[in-house]
Order: C-alpha cells, then structure tokens, then sequence
C-alpha cells in the first residue's frame, strides 16, 4: 500500500505556515502539505477527506474558533479520525497542555524550535517516522 503523503498543517500563525513549508519543502518535498487555518477548518476538512489519504497532522494549540485541545476531544470521540496520527507541534510547553493532549490521544507533543535550522531538524525527523516509518491503519469513514 502506498504511504499517506498528505500532511495537514494546522495553524493560524501565518510566519510558522511560511517557515514550516519551507522546512518541508527541503527536508522532503514529495509530500502534499495542506494548511488549514484552525481547528473548525480541520474538522469540515476531514468530513470531506478521505482518512487514508491523510498522513498526519500537525496541529497547533493556540487557534481561533476552534482550539487544539478542541480538536483532540472531537478526534477523541471518533471510531475512525481518533486513528489519525495527530502531532502537536506548539509554541506552549505548559505541562497542563501536554498531559492534556496526551489524554486526549495526541501521539506526540513537539515544541516548535525558533530556529530555522532546528525547526529543518524537527520536521525531518516528523517525517521521517511518521510519514516514512510508522504504518498506519487502514480505515473507511462509517
């Protein structure tokens, strides 16, 4: 089966879009990278995507209408979007958040580096297990 090269990007700061693409695009510029603005463009998003098409998600906290944590608790409640590999990748390192996010099923918790080197560093290191490595389920939206 072929590997899901979609990653959705969600995030409402526009210079961490900016940085964040030009992160993927030369660490791994074969995937699709789809950028959604907060977490209720996301949840209309995935009711019209099909799940195996998606790769991960890359989803930040701090959003307008619908927050990160938000979005774990809708995912949370969902036979087949609970299975998406969700990485949340924030500025915030407040222990609360990520326990939170963790009960709330995220696989991972990446604090955005500041730098561009490192933050080049980080993505390639998403992408190289969670886009290339792990093996997803196969699933189909009920």
């Amino acid at each position: 089966m072929a590997l899901s090269r979609k990653i959705l990007l969600v995030e409402d700061n526009m210079a961490d879009v900016e940085l964040a693409k030009l992160a993927f695009e030369s660490v791994a510029n074969d995937l699709e990278i789809k950028h959604l603005l907060d977490g209720e463009a996301l949840m209309n998003f995935l009711g019209e995507e099909a799940s195996d098409n998606i790769g991960l998600i890359l989803l930040d906290l701090n959003m307008p209408r619908m927050n990160g944590i938000e979005v774990l608790e809708k995912l949370s409640v969902d036979t087949d979007l609970k299975k998406l590999p969700v990485v949340v990748f924030t500025s915030s390192n407040h222990q609360a958040d990520i326990k939170t996010c963790y009960e709330l099923g995220a696989n991972a918790y990446v604090n955005k580096p500041i730098d561009f080197s490192e933050l080049e560093k980080t993505v390639d290191t998403i992408v190289q297990f969670w886009v290339n490595i792990n093996v997803k389920p196969h699933f189909s939206r009920s």
